[in-house]
């Protein structure tokens, strides 16, 4: 329980860190200080609780991004805001780069709280975030379609940056210093209206007010569900995906399609180091790759691809390599065969094998070659077949074909096509593709290439 003498404000934080883990009486905790009564309450409320003995220390960074001038009253509440309550402060100016100002003004400063954090040998860096602004970006990524990855909004802990006031108002806020007479200074930015979210705050967020007075506690605690279902969903994606940059295609089309996303993006992060650029229409287009039929590989941002193929859907960097040299291999019979060029095991087998024009024959294409398909129209160039079916042109040189004397093409088994007659109505033939015996995994372990 918190010490009797503490103030209301303060002890609610406190709450807040013992119930969602934030904080414990061993932290040393930065605090992003901006000089504004957000940060300002925060930096109070931890230094209350520093001197209640719930934390082992506090220190606060005041950061200028140089993006405007004026911002001297800022820096100088944060100054006297320190000296009062007896915590060290660091000031610092930043160097914002070009391209999306927001974007980069917010790397570049948590790039300097955690080089300062390190520095200083602080466990944990406090940003203000308060209920509103929970609520704000609940509904903001609402309007714009976000999942529950998105609706989860801010976490109130993400390693070691904690959100104290996640669970307080501004309002509490401001009576929290006005009881203290600690003053703080506005940011006249935060009343610009070309900001969406300083729209949203002065013009909408009054309306649903009067709808739902308590809505931005009902939005926070949607973000709080949302969260929830996003660790579920999280936990089943990484036990499919595993720690690599591929995954097997028969376990991934076994799961439900907001898992199979989830496996996606967390394929693109082993691959990348990086959860972003990755827009859902690529996520889809990936997906799409699962389906027999469709184009084996596609390109991905960053010049990277995706390529399912052999049973596994694989994320990979750089353009296609140059289809390797593979001597044909001769099939007198059913059975298993290598292509070691290839790195994989072919078995071939048949319902009748009578029916089968053996010895047949394993390689790749050759120019000229032509294919007939059981149950399609009349023969047609192997090459306008796999045009037709949107190979890339890339991956049309890597299939794997079986060949009769004469060189017809019997059987595209990456493609489930078989010659006439070689279907379930007639000779039933099998073939079966899988990883040769001591690969690199980049191959499945049966499954795809199966007729």
């Amino acid at each position: 329980m918190p010490s009797p003498d503490l103030h209301p404000y303060p002890a609610a934080v406190l709450e807040t860190a013992r119930r969602r883990r934030l904080f414990g009486p061993a932290d040393r905790v930065l605090v992003a200080l901006s000089g504004g009564a957000d940060s300002t309450a925060l930096l109070a409320a931890l230094a209350a609780l520093r001197d209640a003995g719930a934390l082992a220390e506090v220190r606060a960074l005041y950061l200028d991004h140089g993006l405007r001038a004026g911002s001297e009253p800022e820096a100088a509440s944060a100054r006297a805001a320190c000296a009062r309550l007896g915590v060290p402060l660091e000031e610092r100016r930043l160097a914002v780069g070009a391209g999306n100002v927001q974007a980069e003004a917010r790397r570049v400063r948590y790039a300097a709280l955690r080089e300062a954090a390190a520095r200083a040998g602080s466990t944990r860096i406090a940003t203000g975030h308060t209920l509103g602004d929970q609520a704000e970006t609940v509904l903001l990524r609402l309007l714009r379609g976000a999942g529950a990855r998105g609706l989860g909004a801010i976490p109130p802990r993400r390693g070691v940056v904690i959100r104290p006031l996640i669970d307080r108002t501004r309002a509490e806020g401001d009576a929290y210093l006005r009881a203290l007479g600690l003053g703080w200074a506005d940011d006249p930015t935060n009343a610009a209206p070309r900001y969406a979210r300083n729209r949203l705050r002065l013009e909408l967020w009054p309306l649903l007010r009067a709808v739902a007075p308590a809505a931005d506690r009902a939005l926070a605690r949607a973000a709080d569900l949302a969260r929830e279902d996003e660790r579920a969903l999280d936990r089943r994606a990484r036990a499919v995906a595993g720690d690599g940059a591929a995954v097997d295609v028969a376990a991934l089309r076994g799961e439900p399609l907001a898992v199979r996303r989830r496996v996606v993006r967390r394929l693109w992060r082993a691959a990348t180091g990086s959860g972003r650029a990755l827009e859902a229409h690529h996520v889809a287009a990936v997906l799409a790759l699962l389906r027999r039929g469709r184009p084996r590989e596609i390109a991905l941002p960053g010049g990277r691809r995706a390529r399912c193929r052999y049973g596994r859907l694989e994320l990979l960097e750089g353009p296609a390599a140059p289809a390797p040299e593979v001597a044909p291999v001769d099939v007198p019979g059913p059975g298993r065969y290598a292509l070691p060029g290839l790195r994989i095991v072919v078995e071939v087998g048949a319902a009748r094998p009578d029916a089968v024009p053996w010895p047949l024959t394993l390689r790749t294409r050759r120019p000229g070659d032509r294919f007939r398909p059981d149950g399609g129209p009349g023969g047609t160039k192997l090459k306008r077949w796999l045009i037709d079916r949107k190979v890339p042109r890339e991956a049309r040189d890597r299939l794997v074909l079986l060949a009769a004397p004469g060189d017809a093409i019997l059987a595209v088994p990456e493609l489930g096509a078989v010659a006439e007659g070689l279907g379930p109505s007639g000779a039933g033939l099998r073939v079966r593709i899988s990883a040769a015996p001591g690969t690199d995994g980049s191959y499945c372990k049966g499954g795809e290439g199966l007729l």
